[in-house]
């Protein structure tokens, strides 16, 4: 199976509960490889366990310098000691994926934004944000915006303002508006901060789950 050599014993990974109590993205490694099982370390939060229930479907996500990878599995049985680990089927399937490839939702976090040249920043301006992913976000703005702009952005999420640059990879005039829909694309966050951020996109797919609009 393409990849699959891929996996190895200490490989750090992102599991990803996409519904139910515990939504989310979490961080932990590959324990054990075996040839029919896999074996991750259950994954903590504020210094407890996540308690992932048997028959919980996740997807597990890994990288390496080039490329970002992809699995979907479930949670086949949980054990205890000596520590905790959650035992997957081997994946039958890995596939690549684009690092740019991550969820996006409607989101209206606070946005503002400086355009980056060669003088300097320029003066803040503000939008109103459509939505929101790990690679990037989209808003609406009074200024015209130039694509492939450079953009020192400011996101004020949840537990906190986030920093970044990103590069304008689409700007469109809004008809019989003198407003602007852009898109951004993030060039330089961390991984800190776009766990942070995809923990925002994780939370409110969860609200739209509870309220039926997704």
């Amino acid at each position: 199976m393409a990849y699959s050599e891929k996996l190895s014993h200490g490989l750090a990974i992102d599991l990803i509960v996409l519904d139910g109590e515990y939504c989310g993205k979490y961080r932990t490694r590959i324990e054990e490889v075996g040839e029919k099982i896999l074996t991750v370390g259950a994954p903590y939060e504020k210094g407890e366990v996540v308690p992932l229930r048997e028959g919980t479907k996740v997807i597990i996500t890994f990288w390496d310098n080039l490329s970002a990878y992809e699995f979907e599995g479930e949670i086949m049985q949980r054990i205890a000691v000596p520590i905790p680990l959650f035992v997957l089927k081997f994946p039958d399937a890995i596939k690549k994926v684009q690092r740019r490839n991550f969820v996006r939702v409607p989101a209206s976090f606070s946005i503002s934004y400086r355009t980056v040249t060669d003088e300097g920043l320029s003066d803040l301006f503000r939008g109103t944000m459509v939505d929101l992913s790990g690679g990037g976000v989209r808003f609406i703005t009074n200024e015209s915006v130039e694509n492939k702009a450079l953009l020192y952005v400011l996101l004020g999420i949840p537990n906190g303002e986030i920093q970044t640059s990103g590069r304008v990879c689409r700007t469109a005039k809004i008809e019989e508006t003198k407003r602007y829909d852009v898109t951004v694309e993030f060039s330089d966050l961390t991984e800190r901060e776009r766990d942070h951020i995809i923990r925002c996109v994780f939370e409110r797919q969860r609200e739209m789950r509870k309220k039926g609009l997704i």
